[in-house]
């Protein structure tokens, strides 16, 4: 796994990690029930900064490899 790689899994997982902070401080505050109805907006954006994080990822991954194949002579 190259570095970069590695970067945008720990980019991915900080957002995880932000969320969950989040979700912990609702439900301190306002209690279990109230954390789906407030944070429903927050997990929305979260799976969508996810999806964008993977697709950068992916992205970055296809060019090396296609970087790795076009300078390899056959």
């Amino acid at each position: 796994m190259g570095e970069g790689t590695k970067d945008y899994l720990v980019a991915y997982r900080m957002v995880d990690n932000g969320v969950d902070l989040a979700v912990r401080q609702v439900e301190e505050y306002w209690g279990a029930s109230a954390v789906d109805s407030m944070t429903e907006g927050l997990i929305e954006k979260l799976d969508g900064l996810r999806d964008e994080i993977l697709k950068l990822m992916a992205a970055q991954i296809s060019q090396n490899l296609l970087s790795s194949v076009s300078s390899t002579a056959i």
